[in-house]
């Protein structure tokens, strides 16, 4: 295998399910619900107001009286641009290039829910949605290309749930969650350094990787309702294991012949959460919610990757820690026709300063929401949210395997706009 082959694929398939900022901690995406939206997802566990609450928990179809479709969708808007501040080769020149534009790219992310009641106890529900994913892709020219170019993520999860109402006050719910993963991954590798330092950055090459799984895990909640006014509920996702298979390449810029290629193979674990929460009608117009949920980050120690053919093999640290998130909302019934949310909430990023790298430069972040409903007729209720995460600014100081260094900052920030319909089976 030529030297320069021995490119090492770390920071590759880290993005197994990375964007830049997924708007939940790590690389999840929570925007499953336009109602919940709204509230910045505040008591999300507890509120059960509409299908959505199929992936939030499943318990809470029990409070839903017909049959309903809800079909959403989530414009996410985020904003990444890195600012160098002394970049390097492992030779000491400064790194060529620009600074990779608007990193983060906008998605639409929809959701798809059907709840059922079976009898008047037990009810089924259909969750689709897409709970990890989003694309993010710098210049090819970039200061940061030899760390990161493209990652494309896409993962469908289907969400066929039951719920039971076990007496007058507790409910509960399981669901089984089946995933479809596909991946591309993207960086430069510097061809030319192997045989001539003087020469590094003069011939750059392209490395790819396509990927895919499948694979399942399941969710549970109960629910509580502690009083006619309070409801409380608790919810479980576990986490999904995924063996992602697929194949990498090199490939030269300036001839376009193939250094190396074969297949390649990387584990990873989406993490299991936990959700405690909280709803309280204050009166007939005014209702509070809240909630507090873990996400067991901790599971992503290191990523090895397996490769074949010329396709080098690859252990990477990435040492994340276990997150909290914590919301607190209001909604208010103005009428029979309008309703209004708002909402805040506080995410942490199990990222340390350490192991940030440009495919996942995540930081704190804090939530601002509003949203409303309009009963349009009474089989159709209209939704919208929208919400401004205040991101900490990132800053990154990171060296690949190879030595090349990354260093600078990112100004961060994400704007979410939903809409929704509902049609209920009256």
């Amino acid at each position: 295998m030529a030297q320069h082959t021995k490119l090492k694929l770390s920071s590759f398939l880290i993005a197994s399910s990375i964007s830049f900022i997924s708007h939940a901690s790590g690389f999840a995406i929570i925007e499953q619900s336009v109602t919940g939206l709204g509230a910045a997802f505040s008591g999300s566990a507890a509120i059960a107001e509409d299908a959505s609450t199929i992936f939030f928990n499943p318990a809470g179809l029990t409070n839903l009286e017909h049959a309903e479709i809800n079909i959403a969708a989530h414009y996410i808007a985020p904003q990444s641009d890195f600012n160098d501040a002394g970049s390097r080769s492992p030779f000491g020149a400064a790194l060529t290039g620009d600074n990779g534009g608007d990193g983060a790219k906008n998605a639409i992310v929809p959701n798809f829910y059907y709840s059922h009641p079976i009898n008047k106890r037990t009810v089924f529900g259909l969750g689709i949605g897409a709970p990890f994913g989003l694309v993010t892709e710098y210049d090819d020219a970039w200061k940061g290309r030899y760390h990161a170019v493209k990652s494309d993520l896409k993962i469908i999860n289907i969400n066929p749930s039951l719920a039971f109402k076990a007496s007058d006050k507790l409910s509960l719910g399981f669901g089984i969650n089946v995933q479809k993963i596909n991946l591309e991954l993207t960086q430069m590798a510097d061809l030319a350094a192997s045989s001539d330092p003087a020469l590094s950055q003069t011939s750059d090459g392209k490395v790819q990787v396509e990927a895919h799984d499948w694979s399942w895990g399941y969710n549970l909640g109960v629910t509580f309702q502690a009083t006619e006014a309070t409801r409380l509920g608790l919810a479980y996702r576990s986490k999904i294991s995924h063996t992602l298979k697929g194949d990498g390449s090199i490939a030269s810029n300036a001839s376009g012949s193939q250094v190396a290629r074969g297949a390649a193979k990387g584990k990873v674990s989406l993490p299991e959460s936990l959700s405690l929460a909280f709803h309280h009608h204050v009166n007939e117009q005014w209702a509070v919610m809240a909630d507090a949920s873990w996400t067991r980050w901790s599971r992503f120690k290191e990523l090895t990757i397996t490769g074949q053919g010329t396709f080098p093999s690859s252990t990477k640290p990435e040492n994340w820690s276990n997150t909290m998130r914590y919301g607190l909302g209001v909604s208010y019934l103005h009428n029979d026709k309008w309703t209004f949310r708002s909402g805040v909430a506080y995410d942490e990023t199990p990222i340390s300063d350490q192991f940030r790298t440009p495919r996942i430069p995540g930081e704190d972040r804090t939530w601002l929401a509003v949203g409303a409903s309009y009963n349009y007729s009474k089989n159709i209720v209209l939704d919208a949210g929208y919400t401004h995460l205040f991101v900490n600014d990132p800053n990154i100081s990171d060296i690949d395997d190879k030595g090349y260094s990354l260093v600078g900052d990112y100004e961060a920030s994400v704007d979410i706009l939903s809409i929704q319909m509902r049609w209920l089976f009256l």
